[in-house]
């Protein structure tokens, strides 16, 4: 059985209280080797922006944080 996702456990209704919070995205690929590799999965991360946007956020309130592309996994320091 597929997990639910959250808005899907609420009969799929996205209501005002949602729509009034920031919808975020965060896009992740821990090595630059994985950037590489894996397009797919970075285009349909991004693609989660145009979700929230069906579902009724306005784009300007989508937020897409993505600024450690390849880099969180490149080393052990920090």
């Amino acid at each position: 059985m597929t997990a639910l996702l959250p808005w899907e456990r609420l009969g799929g209704r996205v209501d005002e209280r949602h729509l009034e919070r920031l919808a975020v995205v965060y896009v992740r690929q821990s090595t630059r080797q994985q950037v590489l590799d894996h397009g797919e999965s970075t285009r349909l991360q991004y693609g989660l922006v145009q979700r929230a946007v069906g579902l009724g956020w306005p784009a300007s309130r989508v937020l897409v944080i993505d600024e450690d592309q390849g880099k969180s996994g490149a080393s052990a320091a920090g």
